[in-house]
This record gives structure tokens, C-alpha cells and sequence, in this order.
């Protein structure tokens, strides 16, 4: 009967002293993304799975890892940890990547026809159309030939200069013409 060797004391010997071995150097962060990948593909994964893998890799590892995976697996993913929520069957894969995310930051998955106020805006969001800026009442504005944005004190002055050359330029036109 052979005996098997324990994985992770190589790996962690290998992670120990990389210079030893230079020529596999491409082929360990495959290998590591192939094993979390694997880990979070299987059907035992809970959510507090999920967390405690983001806690050990870290964010900005598990992001990577996460960013890696193609939209199916992201959305297969989600489905599992999250079944319930009531935006997952009109949500794009953008919004898997988030609830992903969410969850395993600590984000607690919905139960059975719960309702949060979460939900609600995000179920707003999806549904409702954006408005558009051309339509808006900024870009509907017309400028009524008064400066309504300068500070009253000077304001008043300005004005009043205005007017007086305003005067100023209809009398000398008056004459030339």
C-alpha cells in the first residue's frame, strides 16, 4: 500500500522557497485558481464556506479568483448560495458578480419569501428604464439674459452697469444709423 504525500505541507514548502523551483513558476498560479475554482464548484459550498475562503485568501485574491470565472459559473454559483431573492431571475451577470461579492463579504442570503428594502430598489432598478439627460429640465432650459448666480451684493451693481451700457449702445447705434 503506497502513501500518499500531504499536499499542502508541499505546497506550503514550495510557497516557502518559490526559487527552487523556477521552472513550474507559471504553472502555481494556475494551479491555485484550478483549486479554489474547484472548491467553490462544488455542491457542498455554503455561504459561510464562501466567507471563510474569502477570509483566508483575502479580498483582493478572491476578486481575482472570482473575476476568472465565466458568467454561467457566477450565475450557477449565486443561484446555489442565494436562491431566494427575488432579483435573481431578471439580474444580468454584472449583478451576479455584485451579489458574489456581497456574499462573501457577509451579506446575508434571503430566506424563503422574504423582502427587504434592498430588494425593492434593486428590483426598481433593473425594471425601471433610466431617463434620459436630453429630456431633462436642465438641457430643456432657456437662459432669460440674467445672471441668477452671483452674489447679491454685486449683483445689483452689475446689473445696474449693465442697463447703463445697454442705454449707452442704443443711442450710438441710433446715431450711426
Amino acid at each position: 500500500m503506497a502513501l500518499d504525500v500531504d499536499g499542502y505541507a508541499v505546497l506550503q514548502a514550495m510557497a516557502a522557497a518559490p526559487d527552487a523551483f523556477p521552472d513550474i513558476r507559471t504553472e502555481i498560479p494556475r494551479a491555485a485558481r484550478a483549486l479554489v475554482v474547484k472548491q467553490l464548484k462544488a455542491r457542498g459550498l455554503r455561504v459561510t464556506s464562501l466567507r471563510l475562503i474569502r477570509e483566508v485568501l483575502g479580498s483582493e485574491p478572491f476578486a481575482l479568483i472570482a473575476d476568472g470565472l465565466s458568467e454561467a459559473e457566477v450565475k450557477g454559483l449565486v443561484t446555489r448560495l442565494d436562491p431566494h431573492h427575488p432579483s435573481l431571475k431578471t439580474a444580468t451577470p454584472g449583478w451576479h458578480r455584485h451579489r458574489l461579492a456581497a456574499l462573501a463579504a457577509g451579506e446575508a442570503p434571503f430566506r424563503k419569501g422574504e423582502t427587504r428594502a434592498v430588494a425593492a430598489t434593486a428590483k426598481a432598478s433593473v425594471q425601471a428604464p433610466a431617463e434620459r439627460a436630453l429630456g431633462s429640465r436642465p438641457f430643456a432650459a432657456v437662459w432669460d439674459g440674467q445672471d441668477h448666480d452671483a452674489p447679491a451684493g454685486r449683483a445689483a451693481g452689475k446689473a445696474a452697469d449693465k442697463e447703463g451700457r445697454d442705454k449707452k449702445d442704443k443711442k450710438s447705434k441710433k446715431k450711426k444709423g
